[in-house]
């Protein structure tokens, strides 16, 4: 069985997302914006409330032709914060493919994360079937049927074709019905997920940051970056304003065999190999290895100057109860 999630907009009115959350809904996107003027009137409590759920979410854009995307970038900055996933949404009135790669880029450089692009089949036909190479993986839709049912219950009609690729992407998350009964309410929205929860959130983090709720309200959205278990090499961008890492193992132990720093021109120097020089810190047991136990994270300091990362770690799984993952987060 998928993980499912659901997506809304102020359509839906006053929507009670923690209930959602309690019937197992695992992720959330919600319209923020479209074009260059209009938001969505209810992003804000919409992202308040999946904040205290502790569940993923992302905000989707409308893409509308004949404004720049530049204009479009520039509006979403005003209301969505730095650092949540923010999914183009292209079809009806939204122009071509070019439009949409110059939105992606430029949302990226404004410290987005692009996780998925919503582009429906019948409008990829519509403006030619072109190639999407390059583009984040598909948010795709097609719905075997209009029968309001139990969220679950209408996935059980989708044939497995509704998850074959276009354009030269894979669907990564399908928008399988536009009639779930979630929360009390219908229809609503819903969406799959063929993966764990792990795996999605890596998926919307990538690239970048986003989807979990600040320590400090006032700073931006940064999601923790996922550890799974194994034995691992894991890289990380450093958010600015972040001044610690903490290094979280939910159950059992992960033992923590390096931890480095580098920016630029920092530290001075380089390597044998001529690769900037990596700047070590947290001092691990004499022996190698830093063990971090459950629930009980090890917090390192952020050192001047660093702006990227890598953690080399070994995280053994405990049982086959839960799925089991790690996660680095930012501490402000």
């Amino acid at each position: 069985m998928p993980i499912f999630g659901i997506d809304i907009s102020h359509h839906q009115g006053s929507f009670d997302v923690e209930r959602a959350a309690r019937e197992g809904i695992e992720f959330f996107i919600f319209k923020a914006t479209e074009g260059s003027g209009f938001t969505d009137s209810r992003f804000a409590e919409n992202l308040a409330k999946a904040r205290r759920t502790g569940k993923l979410y992302a905000a989707y854009h409308y893409q509308r032709d004949g404004i720049s995307a530049a204009a479009q970038v520039a509006h979403v900055r005003t209301i969505v914060p730095r650092g949540v996933p923010v999914i183009p949404d292209v079809e009806t009135n939204s122009g071509g493919v070019a439009l949409t790669r110059d939105l992606v880029t430029r949302l990226r450089n404004a410290g987005y994360p692009v996780p998925l692009l919503y582009l429906p089949r019948w409008y990829w036909q519509r403006i030619g079937s072109p190639s999407l190479a390059g583009l984040p993986p598909l948010w795709s839709s097609r719905y075997p049927d209009n029968v309001v049912d139990d969220i679950r219950d209408e996935y059980a009609d989708v044939p497995p074709h509704y998850w074959d690729g276009y354009g030269g992407l894979r669907v990564a998350v399908l928008q399988f019905t536009s009639s779930a009964r979630v929360a009390g309410r219908s229809p609503i929205d819903g969406n799959a997920y063929r993966g764990t929860i792990a795996q999605l959130r890596a998926l919307f983090q990538s690239p970048g940051g986003g989807g979990s709720a600040p320590s400090n309200p006032q700073q931006e959205d940064t999601m923790p970056v996922p550890l799974t278990v194994g034995t691992h090499a894991q890289s990380f961008q450093i958010p600015a304003g972040a001044d610690q890492i903490a290094i979280n193992c939910p159950h059992g132990e992960l033992t923590v065999n390096a931890l480095l720093f580098v920016g630029d021109r920092y530290p001075d120097g380089r390597e044998d190999d001529g690769l900037p020089k990596f700047d070590y810190r947290g001092n691990p047991a004499p022996d190698g290895g830093k063990t971090v136990h459950r629930l009980r994270p090890w917090r390192v300091d952020i050192p001047k100057g660093a702006t990227s990362g890598a953690l080399y770690y070994e995280y053994a799984k405990p049982d086959d109860r839960y799925e089991y993952y790690g996660s680095l987060d930012f501490v402000y």
